[in-house]
């Protein structure tokens, strides 16, 4: 899910409209909830936030519920490695108003504020000073307020890389190759896509939580212990076909049939997007057309644990100033879990090239930035994780985008219920929080509801 949020919160007038949408859940005024009958069964297939919190629902409302996954491990894009090892998810973003500290306050999770301003500059190996830093926000802010102009005029299927060539006419060339800096940190970053990847009039879209950012030191997957679980769960069982009609619903695996009332279908944007799992009837009219017209993009992070600490140890953040792109942005995790450790990233096209190196390649690339960064005698790491989301094949990226030519409306059309019996469900189903856990978790809750007030 999404790891960072812009320091730029913008009032774009579009905001109104994807307001005036909804939730990005079920867009359906849905009568009162009712304890479901009894034998009722629902499938759920794909078991990361918004299945488990779809499955919950369900079951704390008498159904039998049936969760298949075709990972060997529940979480999907939240995957807590070990404490302190978020190799998806990592942050809560915005509490107040969040679901999600509801469930880490139900599990004791203890929770640490995110001080994005505790975030140093560095170039060829020295610390910016303060001043250079604020000309850096202030040069994004400027962007951010120009690309905003230009998407008002815009059509829905320009790309956002057109208002970043027509900025950079009007700067001097000193600050011409920060602009890539900023653009591949404030934005590739953020989305998981370049530019010419994201929608120009749409891309600022969504409604940010107000509070300080989070992160949970035991771990993310701690949330999923506030969950009742399903009646019966498939791990690595991949869902081939989905059969949906009247009668309910038939789930085809390699290892036979699963046959049930309902089903709520939350796999990933990027697998739908190749054409798995097979529906039948097809997916027709908004859900077609959303699916190919939504974007997923990819980010990427290398965790690495040290010996000793060996930066700056009270900062929560660094960005790297380097004209490769690589590892421009790090996350110190001193401050949140006390262990010597660092969480970097990459984003978009740059992070899917990289997926196809070697562990050792990566390494090395993220060694050379640490060195380049703090000194050649900076240590070696004791432990090694490595995330390739978009080759992932319950994945295929981390989170979803508004590519040009796709709208908020194709995040509704995308929760609209296929069937009165099938429903998709997760972050890209959402409108107002998008590529967020928090997005994945009121998308699930919100497509059982569905079927709570719907089902005979």
């Amino acid at each position: 899910m999404k790891d960072r949020v812009s320091p730029i919160a913008s009032a774009f007038t579009r905001r109104d409209f994807v307001r005036m949408l909804g939730a990005g859940s079920v867009p359906l005024t849905l009568p009162a909830l009712r304890a479901a009958a009894p034998g009722t069964r629902v499938a759920v297939v794909g078991a990361g936030m918004a299945g488990l919190a779809a499955v919950d629902r369900l079951s704390r409302a008498g159904v039998e519920t049936v969760l298949v996954e075709a990972r060997d491990r529940i979480g999907g894009r939240v995957w807590t490695a070990a404490p302190g090892v978020e190799l998806g998810a990592s942050w809560i973003h915005g509490p107040v108003g969040n679901p999600l500290v509801g469930l880490a306050n139900a599990v004791g999770a203890r929770r640490v504020p995110f001080q994005w301003n505790r975030y140093e500059f560095y170039e060829d190996g020295d610390s910016l000073p303060p001043s250079e830093a604020r000309e850096i926000d202030r040069l994004f802010e400027r962007l951010h307020r120009h690309a905003l102009r230009e998407g008002r005029r815009a059509g829905n299927g320009a790309k956002l890389s057109r208002a970043v060539a027509s900025f950079r006419r009007e700067l001097a060339a000193s600050q011409r190759d920060l602009l890539g800096h900023v653009v591949n940190s404030y934005w590739t970053h953020e989305f998981g896509a370049d530019p010419e990847r994201l929608s120009l009039g749409w891309f600022d879209e969504g409604a940010n939580l107000r509070g300080t950012d989070e992160l949970i030191p035991a771990g993310y997957a701690r949330l999923f212990d506030a969950f009742q679980d399903a009646d019966e769960v498939h791990l690595s069982r991949p869902v081939r076909t989905i059969r949906y009609g009247s009668g309910g619903v038939v789930l085809e695996t390699d290892s036979g049939n699963l046959t049930a009332d309902a089903a709520i279908v939350t796999v990933p944007l990027g697998v739908l997007k190749r054409g798995t799992p097979v529906f039948d009837p097809p997916l027709g009219g908004g859900h077609a057309q959303a699916i190919q017209r939504l974007g997923m993009g990819t980010l990427n992070k290398i965790i690495l644990r040290f010996p000793r600490v060996a930066w700056p140890r009270k900062i929560h953040a660094f960005g790297r100033i380097d004209r490769s792109r690589l590892w421009a942005e790090w996350v110190n995790l001193v401050p949140i879990t006390g262990q010597p450790a660092l969480m970097g990233f990459n984003g978009g096209r740059l992070a899917e090239r990289l997926e196809a190196k070697s562990d050792a390649a990566i390494l090395g690339s993220a060694m050379d930035a640490l060195k380049e960064t703090f000194g050649r005698s900076f240590p070696s790491p004791i432990s090694v994780h490595i995330t390739r989301w978009f080759s992932d094949p319950w994945s295929r990226g981390a989170y979803s985008s508004l590519a040009p030519g796709s709208t908020p409306r194709d995040r509704r059309n995308l929760a609209t219920p296929v069937h009165g019996r099938l429903l998709l469900a997760g972050e890209a189903c959402s409108v107002e929080s998008p590529a967020m856990v928090h997005g994945a978790y009121r998308s699930g809750v919100a497509a059982a509801d569905y079927l709570l007030s719907t089902l005979p």
